[in-house]
């Protein structure tokens, strides 16, 4: 094995050092550590284009298309929260790298140990970085939630290791499963569903979203899904004949409808942003059961690929401007329109993008997923994933009503921080994918072939 095909994992790992190190001085320069997090995820980013794709493999890790093309959706969710750091909290730019450097792994594991490494190894740094994020009770009650959640993810997909193990004697791939083999996918597909936070299994997420600050909820819901997504994949990709795979588009209707009717009598911005996350991951389960039962398509891929680029742009945007507005509920959006009308303007095609209204990256990612599903002949699942987005526009437009068409509270504090050109970007972001969609398929076209 050459350092090549990992030197984007060695580019974070590095940064985590340095981070560690630059925290035992008596007071670590901010700039140094702002500038350390921003190059070590763009220093990943680049390298991950050089990776040869297929150019390794061995018993642990291994380089292909698919691992190469989650490698830049991961990072593209964590570039935002690198930028947002101000350099004051060493401890939480290492939590912050270090996640990044898990999910990086969980890219390129080829086993089920790999997988239940990098699993751990992304999860436990998270649950720290929601509760430093944003200190007091509610962060630590919510990390605690969090912890406790991913605990039982983590002893199910064990359980379901022992089992999958006993059936096949193999931690690798295996076709043919007992019914014993069958329990052991079955409760290790779980493990991923709860990190994805579907249905019934999301009692966790919007404690985690609501308490951290809102530029780590926006990495969490982006370059933690785009992971999830990725293990539930390999998970298939592992046991081909699997039951699950069969209830995954059900279970995926299933979270898209309860996400987007729990987010429509949530008053807190940062919750009812957690409920439109678990409506779009229930989407993204959909995408999978389709591209699973339908062979494995590079299609399908591609599907996923330009839907988790799409929502990085959106969900990164959205908790940016909340972070920039200062903003916690919905009454008090009304009127600030005029106030900041370009960070307003550009959350308002975040919403649009959201809601899946054309011209959009959102509109486009949605059609696509869908169509993938109706091509697999998962009519009714496709069918509730399409109601669950005719709901979300009651409170997407309903935020943009508030935003422009309302009168404003005056008495209310509206004190704007930096980083409407992060919102902004992000608009750009979504406006390019929605008027050329072919920018983003191009890219995933050729990294699944």
């Amino acid at each position: 094995m050459t350092l090549m095909p990992m030197a984007p994992q060695a580019a974070l790992a590095a940064g985590v050092l340095g981070t560690l190190s630059l925290g035992l001085m008596r007071r670590p320069p901010a700039l140094a550590l702002r500038a350390l997090a921003v190059a070590s995820i763009a220093g990943a980013m680049l390298l991950a284009v050089g990776t040869p794709a297929g150019g390794y493999a061995s018993a642990i890790l291994l380089s292909d298309a698919k691992s190469v093309g989650w490698q830049y959706l991961i990072y593209l969710g964590a570039l935002p929260l690198a930028l947002w750091l101000d350099g004051t909290d060493d401890v939480l730019t290492a939590l912050f790298l270090g996640a990044t450097l898990g999910m990086s792994l969980l890219a390129a594991a080829a086993n089920l140990p790999m997988l239940f490494i990098a699993l751990e190894f992304m999860s436990l740094p998270a649950y720290l970085l929601v509760a430093r994020s944003r200190p007091g009770a509610r962060g630590l009650e919510a990390a605690i939630k969090y912890f406790f959640a991913g605990g039982v993810a983590g002893a199910l997909f064990m359980l379901g290791l022992s089992l999958y193990y006993a059936d096949t004697r193999s931690l690798a791939a295996s076709a043919a499963l007992s019914p014993l083999g069958q329990a052991g996918a079955g409760l290790m597909a779980a493990a991923a569903l709860f990190k994805l936070g579907a249905f019934p299994l999301n009692w966790w997420l919007p404690d985690a979203y609501e308490a951290a600050a809102p530029e780590v909820s926006g990495f969490l819901s982006t370059a933690m899904k785009s992971a999830a997504v990725l293990f539930l994949m390999r998970l298939c990709e592992l046991a081909p004949e699997a039951g699950f795979i069969r209830l995954l588009p059900a279970i995926g209707a299933a979270t898209a409808l309860t996400g987007a009717v729990m987010a429509l009598r949530q008053e807190r911005l940062q919750r009812l942003f957690a409920y439109s996350s678990v409506a779009n991951a229930g989407l993204l389960i959909i995408g999978v059961g389709a591209w699973a039962l339908a062979g494995r398509s590079a299609e399908g891929v591609s599907a996923l690929l330009f839907f988790l680029g799409a929502y990085a742009f959106m969900s990164n945007g959205t908790f940016a401007f909340i972070r920039f507005s200062g903003l916690e509920t919905r009454s008090q959006l009304k009127g600030r329109g005029a106030a900041v009308p370009a960070a307003a303007a550009a959350f308002t095609i975040l919403l649009f993008s959201l809601g899946g209204i054309p011209p959009t990256g959102g509109f486009m990612a949605k059609l696509l997923l869908l169509w993938r599903a109706v091509d697999a002949g998962l009519l009714w699942p496709a069918a509730a994933g399409a109601l669950s987005a005719l709901i979300s526009l009651a409170y997407y437009l309903g935020m943009v009503r508030d935003l422009w068409f309302e009168k404003a509270d005056e008495s209310a504090s509206f004190r704007p921080a930096h980083g409407a050109s992060l919102v902004v970007a992000c608009a750009v972001g979504v406006l390019l994918l929605g008027a050329a969609p072919w920018l983003m398929s191009s890219l995933s076209g050729g990294l699944t072939r």
